[in-house]
């Protein structure tokens, strides 16, 4: 069969014209020595590599050959997926035969550069006002398997390859400008008809934009972000922002939303608007926090919800408290760790556990307070701190219930002569008081909150909040969740 040419008009002939025209149009082909026409039989069943090679030479010379545009339309039937790229003809065969699958699962070609400055030059309104002048039509077979139904959707080419970046890497050669495809797709029918509406939006057959619903915008945001439809996945990502506890509240399935998405969609919350979801079942809530809780730990990310860090958490080896190296020298220590800076200060050396695990002490946190919600609290509670104005200790969020005191004034016994002892005792909890201590470390039996100073966010009515004061304000709320129990430093010997 090598030795007889290929009849034009047959269908065999018109597929191997398209590829040829193709591989004629692109320079690269052409200066590709030898040529791998072995490669190129094998994408057309019925040819062999020294007829291809033949009718390459014919339609170089402009012999014979039948006119493109009287071709037929459907080419997936000869055992062709026209959407294959120039540039995969001179691969390898496992690469071509993967490229020729009806729906391919990705690919790294952008597209001619004269479709991307085109793109960008025409106004997006009048673009869509007549579908008709927009190329081809492309038609979508639709395959709904969940629910037996199938449906074709007709769309123009390069309204469909602006909008679906998808089918812009298969669909963007010159020689298919003109030329329609048909495309197989399988997914839920309802959610594709939408998403063609938006494709049309501004169109004289949609003039309106189809709305987002609770119901729907998560099987659009999985399908919008598949097909590279930009703008469609940022308008789901804010819908769910506004909109997450009536998400929720649907009977939707969240955990199909990859991490990458997931991670776009918590960058919006605030750790107060993640806390006002209201998700019964907990399909959503648990997951913004894990994000909160890993923007925590991550050095690159500015989070305005917490001022600190905890990159640097540590455990204390002598007081077993948590801290982080900011907190190192201000929070104190065992009175053994207590030392005599050389400006004069007192400072508490803390002496970080070799043995301590992050990871297994989150994992801990949330074997004792069962939700990533309450985790998250916790460590934004040990990582963030104040300076207390009434004892002057600076503490952890975690620790705001623990300023010691107590009730009673210390007692000093008369010594004979007149002379008041130097050491006394509280009739409280009988403890004794010496009249000059330098430490304050035995400050008293009692605890209760710290007093925090906060700086003022202004007056009248452009008075901002501060900072601090959003931090405070935040313990507050939830200090059933972030604070611990009192300890004496000696409990933990």
């Amino acid at each position: 069969m090598s030795g007889v040419g290929v009849e034009p008009s047959s269908r065999i002939g018109v597929t191997l014209d398209l590829i040829l025209k193709t591989l004629i149009a692109s320079s690269e082909f052409a200066s590709l020595e030898p040529k791998n026409w072995e490669a190129i039989a094998h994408l057309i069943p019925g040819t062999s590599a020294v007829q291809c090679a033949r009718r390459y030479e014919e339609l170089l010379s402009g012999g014979g050959g039948v006119a493109l545009q009287h071709l037929t339309r459907t080419m997936t039937n000869a055992g062709l997926n026209t959407s294959t790229s120039v540039t995969s003809l001179c691969e390898s065969e496992t690469s071509r035969r993967s490229a020729s699958n009806s729906r391919p699962n990705s690919s790294k070609s952008k597209g001619t550069k004269d479709d991307k400055e085109k793109s960008n030059t025409i106004k997006d309104g009048q673009f869509r006002k007549d579908l008709s002048q927009k190329g081809p039509i492309m038609v979508i077979h639709v395959c709904d398997e969940a629910k037996n139904l199938k449906k074709d959707f007709q769309c123009p080419r390069d309204l469909l390859v602006q909008e679906m970046k998808y089918f812009a890497e298969y669909l963007s050669t010159d020689a298919q400008r003109w030329e329609e495809v048909d495309i197989s797709v399988h997914c839920d029918v309802q959610i594709f008809d939408w998403l063609m509406k938006y494709v049309k939006r501004g169109s004289k057959e949609f003039p309106n934009e189809p709305k987002l619903e609770a119901n729907n915008v998560v099987s659009i945001l999985i399908s919008s972000d598949f097909l590279k439809m930009d703008s469609l996945v940022l308008e789901c990502i804010k819908f769910c922002h506004k909109n997450m506890s009536d998400i929720v509240a649907t009977p939707c399935n969240m955990g199909c939303i990859n991490d990458r998405l997931l991670t776009r969609i918590s960058d919006l919350f605030t750790h107060n608007e993640a806390d006002d979801v209201r998700d019964r079942k907990d399909k959503f809530k648990s997951k913004l926090f894990s994000k909160m809780i890993e923007k925590l730990f991550d050095p690159d990310v500015v989070n305005a919800d917490s001022p600190e860090q905890a990159t640097t958490l540590f455990r204390c080896s002598i007081c077993k408290r948590h801290l982080i190296n900011k907190m190192k020298t201000l929070v104190k220590c065992m009175p053994s760790r207590l030392t005599i800076d050389r400006t004069g200060q007192m400072t508490f050396s803390h002496i970080p556990d070799p043995t301590f695990d992050v990871n297994d002490y989150i994992l801990e946190l949330k074997g004792q307070l069962k939700t990533w919600r309450d985790v998250y609290w916790r460590l934004w509670g040990t990582v963030n701190c104040f300076t207390c104005a009434r004892c002057g200790d600076v503490f952890p969020l975690t620790e705001f219930g623990h300023c010691s005191y107590h009730p009673e004034t210390a007692r000093y016994e008369t010594e004979p002569g007149g002379v008041t002892s130097c050491v006394g005792v509280y009739p409280c909890c009988h403890q004794k008081s010496v009249r000059f201590d330098p430490t304050f470390i035995n400050k008293g039996c009692r605890v209760k909150d710290h007093i925090v100073n906060l700086p003022s966010g202004g007056d009248g009515e452009k008075a901002t909040k501060s900072p601090m004061q959003s931090v405070f304000d935040d313990l507050l709320l939830r200090r059933d969740v972030i604070c611990v129990p009192y300890q004496r430093l000696c409990d933990f010997r």
